[in-house]
Order: C-alpha cells, then structure tokens, then sequence
C-alpha cells in the first residue's frame, strides 16, 4: 500500500489520516504528506489495517496512536486516563498567572468553557500545587515544566490513570518532583502543612448530556459525568478546599453556566 492509497480510500478525514501514519512511520504529517508514492512494508500494511479496524469501530485516535501533544509537548495516551483537551491547556495558563497574581474571576477557555479561579487565604508565597484528578498526569508535569521552583502533588481515584501520569512524569524527567497519590479529591491531601494551589479539570458533564460515541465508548465516563448538572464532584471539592488550612484558592474547569450554581452554594 503506498501513502497517497491511503489517503484516497482510508474513509477517515484526512488529518486523521495523516495523523495515523505519521505515528505509525514515525515521521512528521509534512513528511506524509511529501512522500506520497511511499509504500509501507508488510508489518507497517498489517499494523495499518489493524489500526484502521480500530478506528471504524470508533476507537479515539490518540488512543490508537498512544500519543497526544498537550501544551507543545508530546505526551503518553492510554485508555483509562481521559484525552487532555485545549480548554485544559488555557487553564494551565490560567493557574500559572493565578500564581504569579490572585485573583478571582473565570476566563474562557473553550465554548462554554471557563477556568475559574477563586482566592481563599493569603500566603506570602505558594511552592506547591495540588492536582486533583490528574488522570494522564498533564497538568502536572506542564506545571512542574513551567514552573521548576515548584512541587507538585498529582492525586487520582483511578490507579489506571495513575500509571499513565507516571509515565508522562518520566517522559518529562519531572517524576522526582511529583508526588502521586491516589484517592478522592483532597483526602490525599488532608494531612499536607504547606499553603498550595488547587488546579483540576474534574468531571463536570451533566449525565443526561449527549456525547460523539467515540467519547461515551472509549473515555473514563467516572472522568467525564458528574451527576444531573454536572456538580456533583466539584462542589465537595470546593467545599474540602474552602475547609483545608493550607489551600490558598483553586483554579478549577467547568461549564461556564455552572459557575452562578456554584456561587449558589458559597
């Protein structure tokens, strides 16, 4: 099978395409697209194939390829750890500033989607971030990357999700500097004397809400639904926030129209 076949009868779009055999070649999508008359060996054509079964029955790319970018770094992928999105990347930026200047307020980072942040306590300076619900560990490692100076605490319920974070630690060289801890929101935490910056992209899809299948089939539904409208894991986290002696404030992803619901409750 040569690159432009492909290309022509895949049935996929054709990013998608080419994002499939760049990682199967492992060469750049400009590569791909340059070198049309290329013809894969007999192991690449069955590894396709199988690639192609996958993907017909709905599989995410990204878990076919094991690879994403997040924050312009490749990071590890697997199934039991939720794809990172490009809302998740604005609230990195988001927690970034909040350290530099706390503040309170919710920025856009997708349709619908903010990052809000919200100042509890005041601290002469913060070392620490907590990362609750780090699933592939993106959050993480991109604040211990931009942000050396500083330790980072990495927690998940999911012990999947865990490994996959472990791995992206080590890809990254930051495995020393982060701590992984499994467990419910702040409870592995609880017992922590230091202040520190709360930052999560928690599940917040309301459970009646209508996803492509692909998500619904492949992704950790625990990562994504959380109850009739969507609050049923943020708000004990807040509220364990609010509580904790340490926690300085928290920059958190949800539905811009959850936020008034949650002010609700304050």
């Amino acid at each position: 099978m040569r690159i432009d076949e492909i290309l022509r009868t895949a049935g996929f779009p054709g990013t998608e395409t080419e994002v499939l055999l760049s990682s199967l070649l492992t060469q750049e999508r400009t590569w791909i697209i340059a070198h049309p008359a290329y013809t894969l060996t007999r192991a690449q054509e069955a590894r396709w194939n199988g690639w192609v079964e996958r993907r017909r029955k709905h599989e995410p790319v990204t878990y076919i390829t094991e690879r994403t970018e997040f924050y312009g770094r490749p990071f590890i992928i697997r199934q039991g750890a939720l794809v990172p999105r490009p809302a998740t990347e604005g609230l990195v930026a988001v927690a970034l500033a909040e350290l530099h200047q706390p503040t309170d307020g919710m920025t856009p980072t997708d349709a619908g989607i903010v990052a809000l942040a919200r100042t509890l306590r005041s601290f002469p300076e913060i070392r620490t971030i907590v990362d609750v619900g780090t699933g592939s560990g993106c959050i993480a490692v991109t604040m211990a990357l931009e942000r050396p100076d500083l330790s980072v605490i990495a927690t998940d319920i999911s012990d999947a999700a865990l490994a996959v974070a472990r791995e992206n630690a080590a890809l990254h060289h930051v495995d020393e500097r982060i701590q992984f801890k499994q467990g419910s929101l702040l409870d592995p935490v609880s017992d922590l004397l230091e202040p520190f910056l709360l930052v999560s992209n928690p599940p917040y899809v309301p459970a009646d809400r209508e996803l492509p299948r692909d998500i619904r089939a492949f992704e950790p539904q625990e990562a994504i639904f959380a109850g009739r409208d969507g609050l049923d894991v943020i708000r004990p986290l807040v509220s364990q926030a609010k509580e904790h002696p340490f926690c300085a404030g928290f920059v958190i992803e949800c539905e811009e129209t959850q936020v008034p619901l949650m002010d609700k409750h304050r």
